[in-house]
């Protein structure tokens, strides 16, 4: 499966950049908690898609993790801090070394599987965040194909999510 598709590399390039703009973060007000923390959970399997990417080849890049900080200030208008996102990545690093990424997959599916969108748009982040530092390696490609089998996206549905982004 080639994800290498100028679609592709748009959605990198907006993710990178967004990632790397330092936008003033504003504190979480009382009444505003319920609204940040129904965001964090929407936005939690996806997040963890994109670290295992990230990640899956040992060599985390800075403009992979800025893609990651900006798929989340897009999806989360803003709402979840870079620290935030740190106490995430830890904690989904710790979950891939105890538990494998496969089964992160299976959980994460498990978690993600009545919202076909919500599959495909993990499934979209994922393979913009294995093309932002430039070059897609074969662990990368071999973990779009294992989030498309766990997430249900066919191979016909995959081709057409790269092309169309």
């Amino acid at each position: 499966m080639d994800i290498d598709t100028g679609k592709i590399r748009r959605l990198r390039d907006a993710l990178v950049k967004g990632g790397r703009v330092t936008a003033a973060q504003s504190e979480i007000s009382g009444r505003n908690h319920d609204h940040h923390l129904a965001a964090v959970q929407r936005v939690s399997p996806m997040v963890e898609v994109m670290y295992l990417m990230m990640a899956i080849d040992g060599d985390v890049g800075e403009d992979e993790r800025a893609s990651i900080q900006g798929a989340l200030k897009l999806l989360t208008d803003g709402m979840v801090s870079n620290e935030h996102l740190d106490g995430m990545l830890a904690d989904f690093d710790t979950l891939a070394m105890q538990e494998g990424v496969e089964a992160r997959l299976q959980a994460i599916g498990n978690k993600i599987c009545r919202d076909r969108l919500d599959r495909e748009t993990a499934f979209s982040l994922a393979a913009a965040v294995a093309m932002a530092d430039g070059k897609v390696v074969e662990e990368e490609s071999l973990l779009v194909a294992s989030i498309a089998e766990w997430f249900g996206i066919s191979s016909r549905r995959c081709n057409e999510l790269l092309s169309s982004l």
